[in-house]
């Protein structure tokens, strides 16, 4: 027997930031690399205020290149932080970049760079979606006990036509075992816990606009998604 699920989108919303992906460890580890002296004398309502005005005491292309430094250390070479200081101020990197896996964190990026010189770098979004699902049969009640990020993934694209993006790019994936760039297309999720008594549960996610477009203005739908292996 197939999956079968009832989706209602609850909300799409506009968001500039993903909560937690710039808390105090991350922002305190900036202002060390900034080499901000007396690190504990910080109150901790005033950590990303400092880190912000720490690094718009630089020129644009040192505080670029040190946040880039900072968020993804080795994975980037010299040349390819050099080409991203231009592009940051230029595009929505966090949608274009060639290299899906980095999306995520160009954007984590992006949020910084305006908070530290916000007339040279435009306010980043993306989108937050609230989605409640049910299971419509009993071997559909797993995935929603787990929710994977394939799994994830392929209920979105369920809500849209043929022409959306992730369907033009990974059909193959979506209808086969093993869709891996679904881990980069869904960035970060809260899962608000299976209601066994509804069969149901209520997933935010947070993803850029460019893949969920077309799921503006979609309420209701079904969706035989399933997650990787099944």
């Amino acid at each position: 027997m197939a999956n079968k699920y009832s989706v209602e989108v609850l909300e799409m919303s506009e968001v500039h930031e993903i909560p937690g992906q710039w808390n105090d460890e991350s922002l305190l580890r900036l202002l060390s690399n900034l080499e901000y002296d007396d690190l504990s004398s910080i109150a901790p309502e005033e950590i990303k205020d400092m880190a912000s005005l720490a690094l718009s005491d630089l020129e644009i292309d040192e505080a670029t290149d040190r946040v880039l430094s900072l968020r993804f250390g080795d994975r980037l070479s010299t040349g390819q932080r050099q080409n991203l200081v231009e592009e940051l101020q230029e595009e929505r990197i966090w949608e274009e970049y060639s290299e899906m896996s980095y999306h995520k964190e160009l954007f984590n990026v992006s949020c910084m760079m305006h908070w530290a010189f916000p007339k040279q770098f435009s306010e980043p979004d993306i989108v937050r979606i609230k989605i409640k699902v049910q299971a419509l049969n009993e071997v559909s009640i797993s995935n929603l006990k787990n929710p994977t990020r394939s799994f994830i993934a392929r209920l979105l694209n369920d809500g849209m036509d043929e022409h959306n993006i992730i369907y033009r790019l990974f059909d193959e994936q979506i209808g086969s075992r093993a869709f891996p760039e679904a881990n980069y297309i869904i960035w970060e999720t809260e899962d608000h816990g299976f209601d066994p008594a509804e069969k149901t549960v209520t997933l935010v996610i947070y993803t850029s606009w460019n893949w969920v477009d077309e799921l503006q203005g979609v309420r209701n739908y079904e969706s035989n998604a399933f997650s990787d292996g099944a």
